[in-house]
């Protein structure tokens, strides 16, 4: 086995610790995981009792997009909220929940994508009936740690047919 001098090691290490300085940032992981997590708490922080509409959407990145594939309404037909001010006023619907809280299932994340899998759940402000129903979010995040993309598949049948 060939001995290497210690310059050529010190040279070595020298380059290998500069690398990254010429590597693009990419989110990580561990980064996502961090950053889903910052995001659910934030999420549960900021709805109901203690609805903070603007504090959610700023969650968000400022170009991002919200889809709801199965058509959550206002957005019937699965079009896709665009921006900061159009999810403030997604938001602010919830100001018909006495509470509202995600609760966790399950969590996948790859690179800067992450699938969170749960629960919603709160109690409806007019009624006083406790609503439970399933929530998948598939989040894309910003280096930044905000999203800059969610799909939201909830069924909101399930709502209407708990508050019966």
């Amino acid at each position: 086995m060939r001995q290497m001098s210690l310059r050529t090691l010190l040279t070595t290490v020298a380059v290998l610790a500069v690398l990254p300085l010429f590597v693009p940032a990419a989110v990580h992981a561990q980064d996502t995981d961090a950053m889903l997590t910052r995001y659910i708490a934030a999420l549960n922080a900021n709805m109901p009792p203690r609805l903070n509409a603007s504090a959610v959407a700023n969650l968000f990145a400022e170009d991002s997009l919200q889809w709801h594939p199965f058509g959550e309404p206002p957005f019937a037909g699965g079009q896709p909220q665009r921006g900061r001010e159009v999810l403030i006023r997604f938001f602010s619907a919830f100001d018909s929940w006495k509470d509202w809280t995600h609760v966790e299932r399950n969590r996948t994340v790859q690179g800067s994508h992450a699938v969170w899998e749960g629960t919603a759940q709160g109690t409806h402000k007019d009624t006083g009936k406790f609503v439970k129903l399933p929530i998948v979010f598939v989040l894309e995040f910003t280096a930044d740690g905000l999203v800059k993309e969610d799909r939201v598949y909830v069924d909101n049948h399930l709502i209407g047919d708990q508050l019966k």
